[in-house]
């Protein structure tokens, strides 16, 4: 019996934890304030992150497309 009960409490505390972090988030984030720029500046750094490693990964599968079906 002992042993369920200390899966719960670590279960419980684990949640309380996951609750606390999501409130700690969201006073952060109600706390910043964005400039002007900050959303463009944040889309155009997420399509230069993102944009090679597509382009990589489509080009593998043209590769390998091509050397199957060929």
């Amino acid at each position: 019996m002992r042993k369920f009960d200390l899966k719960n409490r670590s279960i419980k505390s684990k949640k309380r934890e996951l609750d606390e972090e999501k409130e700690t988030l969201e006073k952060l984030r109600e706390e910043t304030d964005f400039e002007k720029g900050d959303y463009t500046a944040l889309t155009v750094a997420a399509f230069l992150t993102i944009l090679p490693v597509v382009i990589v990964i489509l080009f593998l599968f043209y590769i390998i497309s091509t050397s199957v079906f060929s």
